[in-house]
């Protein structure tokens, strides 16, 4: 056989045989336009009583390590982990575990009509309008795990960072 076709022949079967050997990659998951997220409605709760105890749950949190994907106290909590788990804790709530999410499953409400309890979110950076939300506690301040660094703490929505980024109130509660 020529020289010529035994190299051919040779890339020919080397390009076969590797080609049997790899596994197609699954494409990234990437949610898309048609990403629902389903509403989360508290009415079987009254609002004052459900926020005393939302209240009280996240305020046993202060000092908790941040933690990027964070959700419990052992690991610490990112913003969103942590309201999750006061909601859930505090209620026996499931919420959503982003502040995208948190945001589209809650209804807007006007400042105000915010209550301790509801939600606060900001627009932070990052790939999302709603990047960061914290539990509003009342006189002007709230709780959230901030980032990097830093542990959950209460914060005024007045302190220059914060007014800057608000994007506005949410609650679950119906009444």
């Amino acid at each position: 056989m020529k020289p010529i076709l035994k190299a051919a022949f040779l890339a020919a079967a080397v390009a076969v045989l590797a080609s049997c050997g790899t596994t197609p990659r699954k494409p990234a998951h990437r949610p898309t336009a048609a990403h629902k997220v389903q509403p989360v409605r508290i009415g079987n709760i009254d609002h004052t009583e459900g926020s005393q105890e939302l209240m009280l749950h996240s305020m046993g949190l202060i000092g908790t390590p941040y933690r990027w994907g964070g959700n419990k106290t052992e690991m610490g909590f990112d913003c969103s982990g942590m309201i999750q788990f006061v909601y859930k804790n505090a209620l026996g709530v499931s919420l959503p575990r982003t502040a995208r999410d948190m945001a589209a499953a809650s209804r807007k409400i006007p400042d105000g009509k915010l209550k301790a309890g509801d939600l606060v979110f900001f627009s932070t950076g990052g790939a999302h309008k709603y990047s960061h939300v914290g539990l509003y506690i009342g006189n002007g301040e709230f709780i959230h795990a901030p980032s990097s660094g830093k542990t959950v703490q209460t914060e005024k929505l007045s302190k220059p960072f914060y007014a800057k980024n608000y994007l506005g109130a949410h609650t679950f509660f119906t009444d």
